[in-house]
């Protein structure tokens, strides 16, 4: 007999193709490759796509979108705790998967979420554009409700367990994300062509990933940059859109040292991205907070040296593949980009290093994971 699992993300159908989108349509890809008993319906409240766009997603993996759509949803899981997700679906499921803590939902069958971090709540200075009520009230219904906790790292089961307690420890699992092969794939730079504000042709650079904001500490990164000077010749690349309070970043690039070495390129395809990781001489990801940090598992399975912080989960995420820092520490973030840069045996270690890591880190073990998890609480 089939598990059918209703596997609810909003992200899902998300225009951006980064983050909790990028988590949602590996491990929904994984899933889907197995052929185990279980059936994935994909379900959304929402869609940021063009018509033509979501039209294609729909065709391609079943995605059901909600008639109560974006703004009622949420309200209506949140105070009256109806209408069921499956009533909406209009099929009947055996477990309800939410693959990311966003806002309750309404269910009465098997609830399993995964908890990719709980910045919101336990580093709002990090995330002061959103409403961390509306996430508390997810992980509410979480630890009153769900038969599982998936936390894509330890550091995330252990900030998990330190915020709600330790009676949810048995229900907690920790089943890390993947690296796609798509990464791992030949390059074909001539994507680069389409963007406009690369370092002219032969320009070594450094290569940034994440929104502009103060968790992604792309304010470290210029500092440092700065203090390189002309020491090394690189540019710095950054990659990803404008996220909030980033006004003091635009200030730093008022110094016309930076702003002439400086390239924010805003969203990129991943095939553009994938052929910057392969064009940048070291990977820098000096993040102060993450709930798993997978841009550094995407640079070492192209081929880039990665730096990275010494924090949270990061160290977890890239072993002693990458160059473990204290991301507030300027001169050390400085030497170690200098170091990089500079010595080719090192890049060269690095790399084979990366290349080792990834191995560690696949989504066909995290589908394998959830696959067994399903079964489990379906009964």
């Amino acid at each position: 007999m089939k598990v059918r699992v209703a596997y609810f993300s909003n992200q899902f159908a998300d225009r951006s193709g980064h983050g909790l989108a990028r988590f949602a349509r590996e491990l929904y890809a994984a899933l889907r490759e197995r052929d185990d008993g279980v059936e994935i319906q994909p379900v959304a409240a929402w869609s940021s796509l063009s018509p033509e766009g979501l039209a294609r997603l729909q065709q391609e993996t079943g995605l059901a979108l909600l008639p109560t759509r974006r703004r009622l949803t949420p309200l209506l899981w949140a105070y009256l705790n109806a209408p069921k997700l499956e009533t909406l679906m209009g099929q009947d499921v055996d477990v309800v998967h939410a693959a990311a803590l966003g806002y309750p939902i309404a269910t009465s069958k098997p609830y399993v979420v995964t908890v990719h971090d709980l910045g919101p709540l336990t580093h709002p200075e990090f995330f002061t554009n959103t409403r961390p009520w509306i996430m508390q009230r997810s992980l509410d219904q979480a630890v009153k409700q769900a038969v599982a906790i998936v936390c894509v790292s330890h550091s995330t089961a252990d900030e998990l367990l330190d915020y709600v307690g330790s009676h949810v420890e048995d229900r907690v699992q920790v089943v890390p994300e993947g690296v796609s092969s798509f990464f791992s794939d030949e390059v074909d730079k001539t994507c680069l062509n389409e963007l406009e504000d690369l370092p002219a042709a032969g320009t070594p650079f450094v290569l940034a990933a994440g929104k502009i904001s103060p968790r992604k500490n792309i304010q470290g990164l210029l500092k440092a940059m700065a203090n390189l000077g002309g020491d090394i010749p690189h540019h710095l690349v950054i990659v990803g859109g404008e996220g909030w309070e980033n006004e003091t970043v635009l200030r730093d690039l008022d110094d016309p040292n930076l702003s002439s070495r400086t390239h924010l390129l805003g969203y990129v395809s991943d095939e553009q991205l994938r052929a910057l990781y392969a064009s940048a001489s070291v990977y820098v990801h000096p993040s102060l907070y993450e709930g798993f940090g997978l841009t550094v598992l995407e640079a070492m399975a192209v081929g880039c040296p990665v730096i990275t912080s010494d924090v949270y989960s990061l160290p977890e995420v890239a072993g002693d593949a990458a160059v473990l820092l204290n991301p507030t520490d300027t001169e050390a973030l400085t030497a170690a980009i200098a170091n990089v840069c500079k010595d080719e045996n090192l890049r060269t270690a690095m790399i084979a290093g990366g290349k080792q890591r990834i191995q560690q880190f696949r989504w066909a073990e995290c589908a394998d994971a959830m696959l067994n998890l399903y079964k489990q609480v379906a009964g």
